[in-house]
């Protein structure tokens, strides 16, 4: 049985690393305020409730000696919250989001009584920066109208122009009840849509039509009213779509990312910069166990628990090993030459090529406490059902033979591609030339703009000349088998749009047999635009169309979509290599029949 819980590790990642705190209460005193002249502190602080009585002061001491005990690792600030206007409020949040744990308290303007739009605009600003954001939303106010009140003010607005289509019957039906189908939908409806929404559009029919909550009083009131269970969801739409157009000023501006949120039991929110917690102040409990018990809810998957371990120990011990993967001086001596005497065009290739080779030095010496760490992880679920722990960890059944053959593909596409961003092109890269893909499997060095081996008649300034190889597509049932057999490729390949689809593919019609290969020449030295899905003119020696013999060359476009890691497409280039030594071809198979075509 292990020592440890799921919970444990949660708070080892997330929690055990933060060492700065800011709160930010207009209540809570500065350390400017406190080195104030008393008649000075009370003309421009006054207002503020914390020094009006031992109660006060004890609620607010509480709070704060929390974070400053012996035990407690952290620096404390306070900030009060108030400004001018939101002008200025905006150019302050730059200084307050650069903190690990950022306490915000709800109302931060007195005079606005139950008003946390001043408390958005902060957390809204703090999600949006590089930094990722603990924040811990502390409150008098009902959590469930605080809690609606920040997600909407996390979104943007979804069901705008959804070209809803007015027949008599739903037209009559909103004459009548307009003004009570859009009291019924309101913030709870609408968290609740959105949160179907994107996951699946499509599933906003089903959640209707089921009436579970928040939709089963909605649904009385179609059926009460007499509404047809077609135009159900029609008016769901109807509504929402209102609702955001009443409350435009609400939402968020600035694209955050896909929002994760739950409200049962617990509530929190997770941006991809941040997370978001919620406590009132009543209960007058630590505001750290209420972080933790958020966090825990929502239950961060263990790739994501290891990685930020991995970003925690680079914080705590990038320093000390930054010494070791730096090397010795003149082994950046050399690096610092070169980046001096390249050109332009060449300058991002030594940058990137460098930035990795330190980087892996880096990590090397970080890993074994992020490995001690996944191996205490594995120790809390080894002794329960692997599936089990699967679904409950990833929400992913691997029971479901479709679910299952849908994840071996995805890791294996993870596993053997990755970005294919880079200044030329390489090694690994997969180009879609004339609707096929074909493999660059040229070396790494061959591929260097403007360096070249020899003086081959074929040589062309501005033009680099490299081995394309054929990828032959394949379907997922016929591709794992043989997943371990060589030869086979996964790929993360990117479409027109962005889409991004898990591949396969094959070096060679079948195993043993020999790719299809041919020289590819690509204009420019190979270098590829900085676009989302860079093209390249690329042209061969092709058969002509005219029935003639004597071969032409075509030059045509062709997008960069995919590539695979450095060793994967050595494994599928040292397979080629091998193809090219023909010994023995003489050979006939038991059925005597001639080798088929590709071999």
């Amino acid at each position: 049985m292990s020592e440890h819980s799921y919970d444990d590790l949660v708070e080892e990642a997330f929690i055990a690393p933060i060492r700065s705190v800011l709160i930010v209460d207009d209540d809570y005193p500065t350390l400017h305020e406190i080195l104030l002249e008393k008649d000075e502190r009370t003309k421009k602080h006054g207002h503020k409730e914390w020094d009006r009585s031992p109660e006060n002061r004890a609620k607010v001491r509480k709070v704060i000696d929390e974070f400053r005990r012996p035990d407690a690792p952290y620096l404390l600030d306070i900030h009060d919250g108030t400004s001018p206007s939101e002008k200025t409020d905006e150019q302050q949040v730059h200084i307050l989001h650069q903190t690990d744990l950022l306490i915000l308290d709800y109302q931060l303007d007195k005079e606005k009584e139950g008003d946390g739009s001043a408390a958005v605009r902060i957390a809204r600003e703090a999600l949006a920066n590089k930094h990722f954001n603990l924040i811990l939303v502390h409150t008098q106010e009902p959590l469930e109208r605080v809690f609606h009140e920040f997600l909407i003010g996390l979104m943007r607005p979804c069901f705008k122009d959804e070209g809803v289509v007015f027949g008599e019957d739903f037209q009559s039906f909103l004459d009548k009840n307009e003004a009570s189908l859009l009291a019924l939908v309101e913030a709870e409806q609408y968290v609740a849509a959105k949160f179907v929404v994107a996951r699946n559009p499509r599933d906003l029919q089903k959640a209707v039509h089921d009436g579970a909550a928040p939709w089963s009083r909605v649904v009385k009131f179609f059926i009460d009213t007499g509404l047809h269970r077609k135009d159900w969801v029609k008016a769901v739409r109807y509504a929402l779509e209102i609702f955001e157009d009443t409350h435009a000023g609400e939402f968020s501006d600035k694209d955050l990312g896909t929002l994760y949120w739950s409200d049962d039991p617990v509530r929190f929110i997770r941006a991809p910069r941040g997370f978001v917690a919620f406590k009132r102040k009543q209960d007058e409990q630590e505001l750290m166990p209420a972080l933790k018990k958020a966090l825990t809810a929502w239950n961060p998957r263990p790739p994501r628990l290891m990685l930020t371990k991995l970003r925690a120990e680079m914080n705590e011990r990038g320093i000390e090993v930054q010494d070791d993967a730096l090397g010795n001086p003149d082994v950046g001596a050399i690096w610092y030459r070169r980046l001096l005497e390249t050109d332009d065009q060449n300058l991002d290739a030594i940058v990137t090529s460098t930035v990795r080779n330190h980087a892996e030095q880096l990590l090397d010496r970080l890993l074994p406490q992020v490995s001690d760490f996944a191996k205490r992880m594995r120790s809390v679920d080894a002794e329960q059902d692997t599936l089990e722990v699967v679904k409950k960890r990833f929400n992913v059944d691997l029971s479901e033979a479709a679910v299952l053959t849908g994840a071996k593909m995805g890791h294996n596409a993870f596993v053997g591609s990755k970005p294919f961003k880079s200044p030329h092109l390489e090694i690994g890269h997969i180009l879609k030339v004339e609707g096929q893909y074909w493999l660059c499997l040229t070396p790494a060095c061959d591929m260097v703009p403007k360096v070249h081996r020899g003086k081959p008649s074929d040589r062309i300034e501005g033009v680099k000349r490299f081995t394309a190889l054929k990828l032959r597509e394949r379907k997922a049932d016929e591709a794992l088998p043989e997943a371990n057999r060589g030869g086979q490729i996964f790929a993360n390949v990117t479409f027109e749009g962005g889409e991004e689809k898990r591949m396969a593919f094959s070096a060679a019609a079948k195993p043993g047999a020999s790719p299809a290969w041919m020289m590819m020449y690509v204009q420019n030295d190979g270098y590829l635009p900085s676009d989302e899905l860079p093209k390249c003119n690329v042209s061969y020696v092709s058969a002509p169309d005219d029935g003639k013999t004597i071969p032409i060359v075509k030059t045509v476009d062709a997008t960069v979509c995919g590539m695979l890691r450095y060793e994967y497409a050595l494994e599928v280039q040292s397979r080629f290599i091998a193809s090219q030594s023909r010994i023995g071809l003489d050979f006939v198979d038991a059925s005597g029949a001639e080798p088929d075509e590709g071999e």
